[in-house]
């Protein structure tokens, strides 16, 4: 399952008119990559939850998923607490809004071979505080979870990298009503009820959150500079007049006219940038127009379909 229900405040107005997954890094949608990344381990049942704008889900992936559509956001656990039906077997849980690359191969085998309920993949935050803690022994059993831990209360730099291996008999400690949360519900319930059965191990690859707007920028220099990915779109039309410095993705059917200067940007599709238009450290959305000779202050969001003529 990828939990993809999430209103993605921390990145408006880029997710005004689409949801967190369907936000683009190097110019591919967050669900896209994470769905392909899971087909190509062999998965061909995904399910997904919607909420907020689920319309480009829809439209984009049309019947090849499993939809659960949510009245009200029932957190994460919920999600998957409504689709309880769906899983009746051991099962992967993603959060949508991260940007993978990574095998899940070792982190089955540990839950295979240790007989686990669940086995959580973790990461080394630098950032404890706002990240569920995980302390293991050696054996990669799980013996403390703290969710978001106040200062004075951290004890490890070790955390979950939202990436779980279930078992269904987890989903009975899951609240039949209302919004329920596995970092704050879930995981300690099932330390306190099966202590023996809960494991974690490093993710074996790449994880970067995208939910706010200077992690989101840096998910895309990392698809440029570690992973080797296309800055430019093949299609994308660029005046030989016009300037890039530094680091830039410009999307599909983008248009750069003559004069216009581009700093360290991310351009989603079919963006226009005037003549002699000056950009640094901005993102566009999708269908954004800035007129010629504009200038927009560094750090810029702008909306999908957003008109900025002088």
């Amino acid at each position: 399952m990828i939990l993809a229900a999430g209103e993605g405040t921390r990145l408006r107005p880029l997710t005004l008119a689409y949801p967190k997954p369907m936000v683009p890094v190097a110019g591919v949608p967050l669900l896209t990559r994470t769905a392909q990344l899971l087909q190509g381990i062999g998965i061909s049942q995904i399910a997904v939850n919607l909420f907020h704008k689920p319309e480009s889900i829809l439209a984009q992936f049309g019947d090849s998923l499993h939809y659960s559509h949510e009245e009200e956001l029932l957190g994460a656990a919920g999600g998957v607490k409504k689709l309880e039906n769906f899983f009746d077997t051991t099962f992967l849980v993603l959060y949508g809004d991260n940007y993978y690359k990574f095998d899940p191969a070792s982190l089955l085998a540990l839950h295979k071979e240790t007989n686990a309920l669940a086995t959580l993949a973790t990461f080394t935050t630098q950032n404890p505080t706002a990240c569920g803690l995980i302390e293991t022994d050696a054996r990669g059993k799980v013996t403390r979870f703290v969710e978001k831990p106040p200062a004075d209360e951290v004890f490890t730099d070790q955390a979950s990298a939202g990436v779980y291996v279930l078992e269904p008999q987890v989903l009975a400690l899951i609240s039949e009503t209302g919004p329920s949360d596995f970092g704050r519900d879930v995981f300690p319930a099932l330390l306190r009820e099966f202590p023996t059965r809960v494991f974690a191990r490093p993710l074996d690859g790449y994880l970067k959150d995208t939910g706010t707007p200077e992690n989101y920028r840096q998910a895309n220099w990392d698809a440029l500079q570690l992973h080797g990915e296309r800055a430019i779109a093949p299609d994308a039309w660029i005046a030989s007049g016009a300037r890039l410095a530094g680091r830039n993705v410009i999307g599909a059917g983008c248009r750069i006219e003559y004069g216009a200067s581009l700093t360290e940007s991310i351009l989603w599709d079919d963006v226009t940038v005037g003549a002699g238009a000056r950009l640094e450290n901005v993102v566009l959305g999708h269908g954004v127009r800035i007129g010629p000779g504009v200038q927009l202050p560094p750090g810029t969001l702008v909306a999908s379909g957003e008109k900025i003529e002088r």
